[in-house]
């Protein structure tokens, strides 16, 4: 019978704040753009390095990806700056939130920004 060494888990991934779960098209939070090896993108995300956008959580990448593993996040309500690519959690950098910016109604439901409400009426 062979004996496994333990190994000590590795520190969870640090959540933003106010931001409680991960489910696909929920808000992730204000982060800025800063990509690992940005002479290798296409010119609009290029473009976009070092700004700071609202994100939505897409997914995970798949095994056979690239990033696989990693999460994939979605630029918030629009497709302005990073033109609707998918950016994996090693390319950003996640900004902590102002108490006034939390979006949760208290139950744990992350609630839209007002910005992105007003076009959904």
């Amino acid at each position: 019978m062979a004996i496994l060494a333990w190994r000590p888990r590795a520190h969870a991934a640090q959540i933003p704040e106010g931001v409680t779960a991960r489910v696909p098209g929920s808000y992730a939070g204000r982060v800025r753009f800063r990509p690992v090896h940005a002479s290798q993108l296409p010119a609009i995300l290029r473009a976009a390095v070092d700004r700071i956008v609202e994100v939505g959580f897409a997914g995970f990448a798949p095994t056979n990806d690239a990033f696989a593993g990693q999460k994939l996040y979605l630029e918030w309500c629009t497709d302005d700056v990073f033109g609707g690519f998918l950016i994996p959690e090693q390319d950003l950098e996640f900004l902590k939130q102002a108490p006034s910016r939390v979006f949760q109604d208290g139950v744990g439901k992350v609630l839209m920004p007002a910005a992105c409400q007003a076009g959904q009426d």
